[in-house]
């Protein structure tokens, strides 16, 4: 993996409230999130040690503790290569405590304040799988109702995930990404 596009480590807020992580895990845990979110996060734990200035074996040690807490999982393992995914929130008995002491994040849309979304896997569609994907679009549209009004407005205005902008386009790509075991994608 090369460091030469990389600008930087953003940490969201639904891994920056979480009081059971160090710093350095949720630096980790960022950049998993990151590219996962990308195109599939198959770094090795060089690449992690290399990045955060850490050993491997910590980098392990760090792993192991994000999948028992089930951050993340690993979706693949041939002899070589792993894929590990981020999954935040997947399980509902590991959910992360809110934390008060978190501030709200203003909304760049207007001064409304809200809290930003933590996006649950353990969401049933009709309890059942489905493989349309204007289902998905739909149950985002739906889940938008939970965001600050005119982050709603917004979104519920687009014409379809291709029509969103930046911060938009984030929340659906973590919602779909979330979703994408419970359509069978």
């Amino acid at each position: 993996m090369k460091h030469s596009n990389r600008t930087g480590i953003w940490i969201p807020r639904e891994i920056e409230c979480l009081d059971q992580l160090t710093v350095t895990e949720k630096y980790l845990l960022s950049e998993i999130r990151s590219l996962t979110l990308a195109r599939g996060c198959f770094a090795s734990n060089a690449y992690f040690a290399t990045l955060l200035k850490k050993k491997p074996d910590t980098i392990s040690k760090m792993i192991t503790k994000l999948k028992r807490l089930n951050f993340i999982s690993q979706k693949s393992f041939d002899g070589r290569r792993r894929e590990l995914s981020y999954c935040l929130g997947l399980k509902s008995e590991s959910k992360p405590k809110e934390n008060p002491t978190c501030l709200p994040q203003k909304s760049y849309a207007d001064t409304h304040l809200s809290e930003v979304a933590f996006i649950s896997n353990t969401t049933k569609i009709n309890n059942k799988i489905t493989k349309n994907p204007l289902d998905v679009w739909k149950e985002f549209l739906k889940w938008t109702n939970e965001l600050a009004p005119t982050t709603r407005i917004r979104i519920q205005s687009a014409s379809g995930p291709e029509s969103l902008a930046k911060q938009d386009r984030i929340f659906w790509e973590n919602f779909s990404v979330r979703m994408r075991p419970l359509f069978g994608s």
